[in-house]
């Protein structure tokens, strides 16, 4: 199945050499598969607790202008024609979030640029929204885009994109706190970006608006227990 996992919380906390406390077995920064942490006006950091009862999670914030970014990244695909992925994200801490202010938390990427870009925005009622830029040749305007709601506390975000059809069909699938395979809270009927292949993911937040910063400078947005893989569902939640 080649399924590759990467989990901030680190797993084999025993053999890494650490005992006690969660907060012991914390790294300073992201560990291997993750291959770079990068901020620029913005800060990522390891915190503890993690989400879902792992030791340890990202914290992600942004203080700077619509260039900041504060991520890990993952070089770990090779031009992947299909590249399934999910994660945490608990943004709780995002209380005054409008319909305008928004900032990207997870983009893969091909050489040619983003693939799947996901955001994070306000639902203009005190919530939060995922919103989801895929290119689409076939769709209206080239691309598929749309947004789903998030809830309280923690929650799950998975993705199937297929750019040639190894899964049966081209396709952009997207679950949001939904463990059915069988159906994904969007999916395409005909999809198309030329064949383009996921080389690179980057989580975190990154990009924002100048209203997210009006409203959320400094404001810290955690992720974890990021899984990418060629074909599998993950769910498992």
């Amino acid at each position: 199945m080649n399924t590759k996992m990467k989990v901030l919380a680190l797993a084999l906390l025993g053999l890494a050499g650490y005992a006690g406390s969660a907060a012991a077995g914390c790294p300073a920064s992201p560990v291997p598969p993750w291959t770079a942490v990068s901020a620029l006006g913005g800060t990522a950091v390891i915190a503890s607790p993690g989400y879902a009862t792992t030791p340890c999670r990202l914290d992600s914030a942004l203080t700077g202008d619509a260039s900041s970014f504060a991520t890990v990244e993952d070089d770990t695909p090779t031009a992947e024609p299909r590249y399934r992925a999910q994660f945490i994200i608990n943004a709780d801490n995002l209380t005054n979030l409008g319909l305008t202010d928004a900032a990207f938390i997870f983009n893969a990427n091909s050489g040619t640029g983003p693939q799947v870009s996901l955001s994070i925005v306000g639902d203009g009622a005190g919530g939060h929204l995922v919103s989801y830029v895929v290119p689409d040749t076939a769709a209206g305007g080239g691309s598929d885009v749309g947004s789903l709601p998030l809830g309280v506390g923690e929650n799950h975000v998975e993705f199937d994109l297929d750019s040639t059809g190894a899964g049966g069909t081209p396709h952009f699938s997207i679950w949001v706190n939904n463990a059915n395979e069988a159906s994904p809270d969007f999916t395409t009927t005909t999809f198309n970006n030329g064949g383009a292949t996921i080389e690179t993911a980057f989580m975190g937040l990154a990009g924002g608006t100048p209203s997210y910063f009006a409203s959320s400078s400094g404001v810290t947005v955690g992720f974890d227990q990021f899984d990418s893989r060629r074909s599998s569902f993950i769910g498992g939640f």
